[in-house]
Formats: structure tokens, sequence, C-alpha cells
């Protein structure tokens, strides 16, 4: 007598560090077949996405390797600096027989890299898995305990507004200037409530671009299913951002004020070509090519090359590291602070 094939169910992420979110995921997940396999997104890849590591991946692997429902961890294979962030080499490695996902790909005819691997390997791609909808962010997480140490920063946005006014009055960004102050307004509260948080928000984002974004992954964010405009924030608004919105990848905002998405990672921008068409020349690194004063991070390289991309966007980032706010459009720096 045979034995009944075992099941097996994967799953993936950062999990960085790990919340009741991702436990729920797991649970959910396992209830899909006999065995849970986690691919692990090693160090290299969060260095990537992230541009820091909180939980060193063997110190992941462990926790998540006491969760009962979890049968097996594997990290992924990522390089330093990778440019290829799915888990497709480990899909095929593993064969599992299902692939199970917080995101809902449903009523959208959208190709990702894991959609393809599973259709060759003969796996399912299960979506919306787990319950409660996005619940927490890793790195909201991180920066809600990190806001408890040191000096707060104390922003004039009053001041700061009026200086933002004036530096787009002849923006070639034709979103209402008035939602542009209202976006710079909503940030900089942020500011002076909390510290040690990174930030990017691209304000008049159309669909025509959703080729450079991994938009499948990240449709588990709660603006999917409640939507929030940036206007109404504050009033009749039931979710609050500050406290729902996944801080890990890019915030999409479309010309009205709808944010479409959060939690995005934007891919494929080749920053150094956009810098030497904006800039030519000679430069010790990009960020001076690009007209930063000092060296920054590369979300914000990401994020200045997103302006010229994205014609006509206006883009936000806050760092992380030193709470520097940024403003770019049509690839400048159009307000520092």
């Amino acid at each position: 007598m045979s034995q009944k094939k075992q099941i097996v169910v994967a799953v993936s992420g950062g999990f960085d560090p790990i919340h009741i979110g991702h436990v729920r995921l797991f649970k959910e997940a396992k209830k899909l077949g006999d065995k849970l396999v986690v691919i692990l997104n090693n160090d290299n890849w969060l260095e990537k996405k992230k541009g820091y590591v909180f939980m060193p991946q063997k110190e992941r692997r462990e926790v998540i390797q006491a969760i009962d429902c979890v049968d097996e961890v594997v990290f992924t294979k990522h390089p330093k600096n990778p440019k290829d962030m799915t888990v497709c080499r480990e899909l095929k490695e593993l064969k599992p027989h299902v692939f199970a996902n917080g995101g809902d790909r449903k009523g959208k005819n959208i190709v990702i890299p894991e959609v393809q691997v599973c259709r060759e390997i003969n796996c399912r791609d299960i979506y919306n898995i787990g319950y409660g909808g996005k619940i927490q962010s890793s790195s909201w997480l991180l920066s809600k305990y990190l806001q408890n140490f040191g000096p707060r920063r104390s922003i004039e946005i009053k001041k700061v507004l009026s200086e933002i006014k004036k530096s787009i009055r002849n923006s070639k960004a034709k979103t209402d200037p008035s939602l542009k102050l209202k976006v710079a307004e909503l940030i900089l509260g942020l500011m002076n409530k909390k510290g040690g948080f990174g930030l990017f928000v691209i304000l008049g984002w159309k669909d025509k671009w959703r080729s450079y974004t991994d938009l499948p992954d990240a449709e588990q964010d709660i603006y999917v299913k409640h939507p929030v405009n940036i206007r109404r924030l504050g009033s009749s608004t039931k979710y609050d951002i500050a406290a729902t919105v996944d801080f890990d990848g890019a915030i999409l905002i479309d010309s009205k004020g709808n944010i479409v998405h959060s939690g995005i990672i934007i891919e494929g921008l080749k920053p150094r070509s956009v810098a030497d068409k904006i800039n030519p020349g000679k430069f010790k690194d990009l960020s001076e090519q690009f007209g930063f004063k000092q060296k920054v991070h590369s979300r914000h390289l990401s994020a200045i090359t997103c302006s010229y991309i994205f014609d006509g966007t206006t883009v936000f980032t806050v760092s992380e590291e030193n709470d520097s706010f940024h403003v770019f459009e049509h690839g400048q720096i159009a307000y520092s602070l």
C-alpha cells in the first residue's frame, strides 16, 4: 500500500522582524498542505530592499523554526546588491505544490516571475493568505520602537511648507500644488511624531508605470480594500496612515490624492543612466552627480530617478539614518531639509 504523497507549501519573505501578521500567514499556509517551507530572504536581499538588517538571517531562521506550524526554513541565495529580487531560483529547487502569498491578484492580468515559475513546475500560486489584512509592517514596528530613544526632531511645519511652496512655484510636475503641500504636511507631521523611519512617496502615480513595480506582491496592503484619499486624512478616513501604511517600500499616490498602494519595490530604474542624461561629466559618485551635498542612501537615488522617469510626478523621501527630508521633481532636488 503506497503512502499518500506529501503536499509541500512554500511561503517567502524577509520577516525582519517577525510579527503577528507573519505568524498568521504561516498558520493559514500550513492548512493548505502537509509540510510548510519558509523561503527566508537573506541579509543581502534585506540590505538591497531596506538598506539595513535588523535581525541577521540566522537569528530570523531560529525564531521562525520555533513556530510549531513551520517544518523547514531555507535561505535565499541572493548575492550582494542583487538585481533579481525574486525567489524563482528557490521555487525551482524546492518544487513545492503550493506557493502561498498574502497579496491578492484577483481581476488583474499581471505577470510576475514567480507566477511563471509556478506554471513551469506545476505549482499552485495562492493569494490573500492570512487574515486581518496588512496589520503590521516590520519597518513600522522598528521605527515605533526607536522613537523612544533620543530627542525627536522639531520641525516648524508652516515655515517649511512655505519654503516648499516657493521652491515648486515653477514646477513642471502638474499635480495640484495644494496636494503636494498636503502630502508634505503629512510627512513632516510624521517626522515630528516619530524618528528612525524611512519613507518613499510618489505623488502623481499612473498605472502605465506598473512594469517598474512588484505590485502583485504588495496587494495585501490595507489601502487596496479600504481606499484612502490624502485630502481627507484626519476627517472621514477609517485608517490612520501612520499606523497602517507599509513603510518597507514606496507609497504610490495618484494625481487625485488616492493612495494606490504601499510597500512597493521599484525596479529597473538605472539611476546612473538618468544621472548621465541630467548632468553628464565626471563625479566621485552618483550622489554628487545628482546634486546631493553628501553621499546618500540608495533610496534617495531611486527617488530622484523616479521623478525623472515617471514624468510629472513629485517624489518625497525621508531618511531613517539622519531624518533628512527631500522633494524631487524631474530629476532635480526641488527641496531638502
